[in-house]
């Protein structure tokens, strides 16, 4: 992985979005969230989330400036939106065991606001930024098995006088009951560069950084779960990845898409490929895969649940690729970019947001289904599907 263009492609969504600019004091903003979310709870249009027998599924995204929204997937309607108070950035979502609280990475990445998706209730926030201490968490979030713990990686910076002083970035472990003034129950020193993470059903946590770590977060234990800037694997270039969205959760997996050179006898690119590094959440199984050329860019990737080497992508395409032959077996031109890529959970419907303020939803066939409008643009917020 190339750290010049790892970090040139974040710079540039941070260009994109302004989600750095302007930090007020911890005390304003707190006093602003508490406001706003006095102010919000519970603004609410058609649909309902009334036990009927069988679960529904729902999209769950955030837009600019604070609110996150419910969506009805059948009637595509907006269920519920909840102010969360606070600046937007990055927007990144997990989702408890159940699907019903949101745990949103909020406030210019610096805090994290647990809401309750039935009612809007605020049930948890951390407030990561502390004193002279300005924390910052690039996407990371993840949500222990059974519900109980929060893992974010901290970023922190030591703002003194005369200079900020950048210390060793940190994992905190949270108690989710924790209320609304959380404090991390412990921490651990980790690698740098981690952004997109996840638990796997025995409780141990993976975090995407230049490698893939599997960490114990009883102990905080790291160690390299799939190797990807320290591959060794003669014949190609270390691979080069963005991770900003994590939305492995129908197919019950952790995926980071990769794009690689194959090199020839003289050290020289070749071919180009787009692959993928791919986490089974249930067994723990791991694997790197080239799955079809690199053609065009890709932002986030998601695998059809029935058939996980059926994989689709998008930016300002729509693609699929076919990992078992590693062919593109079909690329259709969008009208406007998107970041992020989610599936359904029966595989045959594909929702692509983030960037602007439309949800756009198609098929397998790549069959254009429709638009759901939303009030604010969603940026860089992940896209998750949610069944309850």
């Amino acid at each position: 992985m190339s750290d010049y263009r790892y970090w040139l492609a974040t710079a540039a969504l941070v260009a994109a979005a302004p989600l750095y600019a302007q930090t007020e004091s911890s005390q304003t903003e707190s006093n602003q969230t508490e406001s706003n979310q006095t102010e919000s709870n519970q603004t609410e249009s058609a649909g309902s989330t009334a036990d009927t027998g069988a679960p529904r599924e729902y999209l769950v995204t955030l837009t600019r400036p604070d609110k996150l929204h419910l969506i009805d997937a059948a009637s595509r309607e907006v269920v519920r939106t909840c102010a969360l108070g606070g600046a937007f950035g990055p927007g990144a979502i997990q989702l408890s065991p159940d699907e019903r609280i949101a745990y949103v990475l909020h406030n210019r990445w610096e805090d994290v606001v647990g809401v309750d998706l039935t009612n809007c209730e605020e049930v948890f926030r951390a407030r990561q930024s502390r004193g002279n201490e300005r924390v910052k968490s690039i996407a990371s979030l993840a949500v222990s098995p059974d519900g109980s713990r929060l893992y974010t990686v901290q970023n922190p910076v030591e703002m003194l006088i005369d200079e900020y002083r950048v210390k060793p970035p940190r994992l905190a472990v949270f108690d989710t009951s924790a209320g609304l003034d959380a404090e991390p129950l412990e921490t651990f020193e980790v690698p740098r560069q981690i952004t997109t993470m996840a638990t796997d059903a025995e409780g141990q946590l993976y975090m995407g950084g230049a490698d893939i770590y599997r960490v114990d977060p009883a102990s905080g234990e790291v160690e390299t779960a799939i190797a990807n800037r320290h591959w060794d694997r003669p014949g190609f270039s270390a691979p080069d990845s963005l991770a900003m969205w994590s939305t492995g959760e129908v197919a019950d997996e952790y995926l980071r898409p990769y794009t690689v050179a194959e090199l020839d006898d003289q050290g020289e690119p070749s071919a180009y490929h787009w692959g993928i590094s791919r986490i089974d959440l249930t067994t723990g199984e791991t694997e790197n895969k080239e799955i079809g050329p690199f053609e065009f860019l890709i932002f986030s990737m998601v695998s059809d649940p029935n058939s996980r080497d059926d994989l689709y992508g998008v930016y300002t395409q729509l693609s699929h690729f076919d990992a078992a032959t590693q062919e593109l077996k079909k690329v259709i031109d969008l009208d406007h970019t998107y970041y992020n890529i989610n599936s359904s959970h029966d595989g045959e419907t594909l929702y692509i947001g983030g960037a602007s303020s439309d949800i756009a939803i198609y098929d397998k066939s790549f069959n254009d289904l429709g638009r759901i409008e939303l009030p604010g643009d969603m940026s860089t917020a992940t896209l998750k599907v949610a069944r309850f």
